[in-house]
């Protein structure tokens, strides 16, 4: 050990040299000063004088970790292990080393987990002392950890089981004397000393009986446990018993740095036949004390010392240039041998640190130790909050060693505000965090009013008032970001101080004073409302091709771009808000900045309008025609429109405008500017249209590419408006603005925005109808031809070969129109030619309807068996199979039109006629009166009266009770009418053997009361027939004339009583439930029935059922 010194200390002075480049003592060497019998060192200090050292006392720190791998000596498998340490004196001769107890400074149970294991040597005595050793060992200045803390209780661990130990901490002081030895032996014998640890396990508790011993029998573990259990009652029975061992470590102490050393040692056995397993972890540093003959604890002296030797290195270094703020090496190895010399723990030296670094320009001596930290402290705040106002400068993000800096003087603050030292040192400061939040604040003002300053506008213009604010606003932002990326995380995280949100509202308090005033001043509040409204007259009221220059705004009326600059600018700077607390974001000064640009957005829009309305007119003066392998036609003008109203679109997309109630009226302002451009360019593309004799063409139709151009050039514009409300959102500010308002106007604000952009859909899609009309039109003549053909082709001619002719017209054209056409273009296309085929073949049925007249005698003149009856059923059969036909070409395997589209209201009218023309008279009539009776169960209205009447079914007769009727319909001069009702049922085919019967006439009443019974002689089934049912009709009787038609009503059988298969049993009559049912008129004067009936010239019941229908239709 003397050795390890004496080398620290020849070290110590070469260092001393290197750094202060000091010659030493006069006339003699450093090696030879250490060849002193006293070994006395000289130190250098700051007067210059030097202090001789007596001898040290040495002293060894031991902190015993953990063991793990011990074998179990108990007998359920566990062990109770414990350390014992000392320090063995160095021996010249060979051999085992002795027992510690001579030299023994320290004896302590440290509890430690897991197995034990060792051989059959006879184990040491137990460590628990006497009271009178407990206090040898306290006088000699052993500090055990049991003096220290309470003893842990013992746990325990498996076998092998690799767990860590509780921690025991010693210091092992002790100082050689000289009896007689020369120093030549002396420093022999400090080579060989070293560090005794034997760790034996505690052999069982010393309360324990025999009886104890015996009752653990069910903590036995295999054969090896049944013998120590075997051994443990034995032990039991035998007073003084001993621990048993379970290995040692022998550690020379020239082995351990001054630096300390922490390892693992594996255990050792005594003697050769002892089988010793486990290792041990201990950790261990030398340090040393002056042999003052007082207490240890008193080391105010080594204390001035180290502060007066970093005083020293730290004025060195400081004269020198470029200093990093970190000690020479060679300055360091002094500290560090005067810290061990002085035996100074970590605490003391970060002590002596803080205060030699924070005084190192006071030069005052060093006073007590609360008054230097309290000095210290507050000197080290002050400057550091003065950095943290200069922040900016002084610790610049992306170079890491100034954070690192910032972060380093940040963790100081935060530590300093939790410390107990701080707060008792100095009770009256204020809190830390608040007095960083303050010098961020002051900062920030500083920092703001010094770069507000220099980006002040040389002149007072206009543009260049709005450029140093935009200029200003991005140096904001570019802090901000830096802030809220870099130094944010490092104050949250430190001190608890928002950086972002302290530095975000003072910058916005200041920012929102001075554009405000700046933006008062500007001219942007002059109103061009009127004058772009008469400007965009003039402009729609000159054809096209007519020069406009004269039609130019006033000047001055132009509004510089760099206003919005400024607006996105702010825009941006908002934004970060969202990164405050939400119940900050509330409170702000430039929450309502928006409201600064509402003249310069008002006056904008309206200067877009007429650049708008100007720039759809040059665009069709320069139009070109775009064709392309993969585009459909189209024209430059086109691309113009959209183009134009697309960054209009872009434009509010960007004000991104944060009142939704407040942008209503710009919303309105822009759908109104694009509607009213795009209505202009579909009048003026159409009027070019129209000039080149598209509608006087009287030639057949081919397709026609400036037709084609034309209509998808208005789809395209069209798309652009369809899309209008989803992408200004205005469903969303309708809803701000119906909330604000209440319910009462809230359909008022909905119609007169939608009204502009519904208004201006429906002008354009008339536009593109109108020209594609035309191409249906002029188509008409061949499909007329075609489906001529068709209609009238011979019998012998399959359908699918009659119709190919126009089928083939067909293909030809709608391929070609199919390429040059957009999809919804096309699809109008389709429409309007499935219209025309439609009606072409409902004259071609019409045509040959009844008699047969012109072409349709051709079928009566083929000789055959047929009957002319059934050549018309051949007709109209070929006609519904080219129908189908129709529908599966137009629907081109759901390439086409769809089905339900298709199967519009015009093709259920021609295939119900078809199917009406295919059906006989009598089922026709009886067709028409299921949809009487139909029109029966659904009406509601009482106009023509209200009959009253009871029906039933009993004993193969049925009874009908005409009972009253009321409002009826008065025909008669004198304002009533003669009523009686007729009861006829039907259908004739079914009760061709029951006349009708009727009641007795009422005379002058509009409420008769006839209460008459009527009886038809009828079987249960023909009740049951699908479609039976009794047809009540009202006449008024005439004397002179026909009978006048009052109303009819229907009544089912197969509802009735008796015949439902609900209620077949009828007791009582006049029990039976009235039925009152409201009397119609036929309504309808072209009913397809009727119509086809009619048709039929040759059919006498035909003609008897139409004649005697028309009397009943309503006039």
């Amino acid at each position: 050990m003397l050795v390890a010194l004496r080398h620290s200390a020849f070290g110590l002075v070469h260092c001393e040299r290197s750094v202060f480049r000091l010659s030493g003592c006069p006339g003699r060497s450093p090696e030879r000063a250490l060849e002193e019998p006293r070994l006395k060192i000289a130190v250098v200090t700051r007067g210059g004088a030097r202090v001789c050292l007596q001898p040290p006392i040495v002293v060894l720190n031991v902190v015993v970790m953990e063991a793990e791998g011990l074998e179990a000596k108990d007998a359920n498998g566990f062990s109770d292990p414990y350390c014992m340490l000392g320090i063995q004196p160095g021996s010249a001769g060979a051999g085992p080393p002795p027992s510690p107890s001579p030299y023994v400074l320290a004896a302590a149970a440290a509890a430690a987990e897991g197995g034990g294991g060792g051989g059959c040597d006879t184990p040491p005595p137990s460590p628990r002392p006497s009271p009178a050793a407990a206090r040898a060992l306290s006088d000699s200045g052993v500090e055990t950890a049991a003096e220290r803390h309470d003893a842990a209780p013992h746990e325990k661990l498996r076998k092998h089981h690799s767990l860590g130990a509780r921690v025991g901490s010693f210091r092992l002081s002790f100082k050689r004397k000289e009896h007689g030895y020369g120093r030549e032996r002396r420093d022999r014998d400090a080579h060989r000393d070293s560090l005794s640890v034997q760790v034996p396990a505690k052999d069982h508790d010393d309360e324990s009986s025999v009886f104890d011993a015996v009752s653990k029998l069910n903590e036995v573990r295999g054969v090896k446990g049944l013998g120590r259990f075997f051994k443990q009652i034995a032990q039991s029975a035998r007073s003084g018993s001993q621990d048993d061992f379970l290995g040692c470590v022998n550690i020379p102490l020239q082995e351990i740095p001054s630096t300390g050393l922490e390892r693992w040692y594996k255990l050792e056995a005594r003697t050769q036949r002892s089988n010793i397993q486990g290792r041990l972890r201990l950790k261990l540093w030398l340090s040393t004390r002056e042999d003052r003959g007082n207490s240890e604890e008193d080391s105010g002296g080594e204390l001035r010392q180290q502060e007066q030797l970093h005083a020293v290195f730290i004025e060195h270094e400081l004269a020198r240039f470029g200093w990093d703020g970190q000690l020479p090496h060679v300055a360091l190895t002094i500290l560090h041998q005067h810290a061990i010399q002085g035996d100074m723990t970590e605490l003391r030296l970060a002590m002596v640190r803080w205060v030699a670094y924070a005084r190192h320009a006071a030069r005052r001596p060093l006073h007590s130790a609360e008054e230097c930290l309290a000095e210290s402290f507050n000197i080290f705040i002050d400057y550091a909050l003065q950095l943290l106002r200069k922040h900016r400068q002084y610790f610049v993000p992306h170079y890491k060693i100034t954070m690192d800096r910032l972060e380093y003087l940040l963790r100081c603050l935060g530590l300093m505000s939790g410390m107990k030292a701080f707060w008792k040192c100095c009770p009256f400061n204020k809190e830390i965090r608040g007095e960083i939040i303050s010098a961020l604040k002051k900062g920030t003002l500083e920092w703001y009013e010094e770069i507000h300053s220099y980006h002040q506008p040389v002149s007072r213009n206009q543009e260049q008032i709005i450029h140093s604010l935009i200029h200003l606003i991005i140096l904001l932002i570019v802090d901000l970001q830096k802030g809220l990326d870099y130094y944010n995380i490092l104050f949250e995280s430190t001190n608890g101080v928002p950086y972002f949100s302290t530095v975000y509202k003072q910058l916005e308090k200041m920012l929102a004073e001075d554009v405000g005033k700046e933006l008062e001043v500007l001219e942007v509040h002059n109103d061009l409302s009127h004058q772009v409204a008469a400007l965009c007259i003039q402009m729609q009221n000159t054809e096209l091709g007519i020069p406009t220059d004269e039609l130019v705004l006033a000047p001055g009326a132009e509004l510089a771009t760099s206003i919005f600059e400024l607006y996105l600018a702010m825009q941006e700077l908002v934004n970060f808000r969202e990164n405050l607390p939400p119940q900050d974001q509330k409170t702000l000064a430039i929450n309502t900045y928006y409201e600064w640009f509402e003249p310069a957005v008002d006056k904008w829009m309206d200067v877009a309008k007429y650049k708008a309305m100007h720039r759809i007119r040059k665009a069709l003066e320069l139009n070109k025609t775009c064709t392309g392998d993969f585009i459909v036609k189209h024209s430059t003008s086109a691309v113009d429109a959209t183009s134009c109203f697309f960054q209009i679109k872009e434009f509010w997309r960007q004000l991104a405008w944060p009142d939704l109630v407040g942008s209503y009226n710009f919303v309105v302002k822009i759908i109104d500017c694009i509607c009213s451009a795009a209505v202009y360019y579909s009048d003026l593309i159409h009027q070019k249209l129209q000039d080149t004799g598209y509608y006087e063409d009287p030639t057949a139709f081919k397709v026609n590419d400036e037709m084609c151009v034309t209509v998808n050039d208005l789809e395209y514009v069209r798309r652009s408006l369809a899309a209008l409300g989803t992408e200004l959102h205005v469903d969303n500010i309708l809803e701000a603005v119906e909330m604000a308002t209440g319910d009462g106007n809230r359909q008022q604000w909905r119609n007169a925005l939608y009204g502009i952009l519904d208004g201006a859909t429906t002008q354009l899609e008339a536009r593109v109808l109108q020209i594609i009309s035309r191409v249906a039109a002029k188509m008409r003549p061949a499909l007329k031809k075609a489906m001529f053909h068709l209609a009238w082709s011979p019998d012998s001619l399959p359908t699918s070969e009659a119709i190919s002719p126009l089928l083939e017209y067909l293909d030809s054209h709608l391929v070609a129109l199919n390429a040059a056409l957009l999809p919804r273009n096309f699809e109008r296309v389709l429409n309007d030619v499935w219209d025309v085929c439609l009606l072409e073949l409902g004259q071609q049925m019409d045509g040959n309807a009844g008699s047969l007249r012109g072409p349709a005698q051709a079928f009566m003149s083929f000789p055959g068996p047929m009957h002319p009856r059934d050549k018309v059923a051949v007709f109209y059969e070929r006609l519904y199979e080219a129908l189908e036909i129709l529908v599966d070409f137009f629907h081109a395997d759901q390439k086409g039109l769809p089905l339900d589209q298709l199967k519009s209201a015009t093709y259920w009218r021609v295939e119900q006629r078809l199917q009406y023309h295919k059906t006989e008279t009598e089922g026709l009539i009886h067709l028409y009166y299921l949809q009487r009776l139909q029109d029966q169960l659904t009406t509601e209205s009482i106009e023509y009266g209200v009959l009253s009447v009871r029906a039933y079914f009993n004993h193969d007769s049925l009874c009908v009770e005409v009972l009253n009727a009321r409002d009826v319909i008065p025909l008669d001069p004198n304002g009533f009418s003669d009523p009686f009702v007729i009861i006829e049922l039907l259908p004739r085919k079914v009760f061709a053997h029951c006349a009708e019967q009727q009641t007795n006439v009422q005379k002058k009443t509009l409420h008769p009361m006839f209460d008459e019974c009527f009886e038809f002689s009828v079987t249960l089934e023909q009740c049951r027939v699908e479609g039976a049912m009794i047809l009540f009709t009202v006449m008024d009787h005439d004397v002179l004339t026909f009978n006048d038609f009052a109303g009819e009503a229907f009544l089912a059988l197969g509802n009735i009583p008796g015949v439902d298969e609900n209620n077949t049993s009828i007791d009582n009559f006049h029990g039976l439930k009235t039925v009152e049912l409201n009397l119609m008129h036929q309504k309808n004067k072209n009913h397809a029935i009727l119509q086809t009936l009619e048709s039929r010239t040759g059919d006498k019941m035909a003609q008897d059922f139409v004649k005697k229908q028309k009397q009943r239709i309503s006039a």
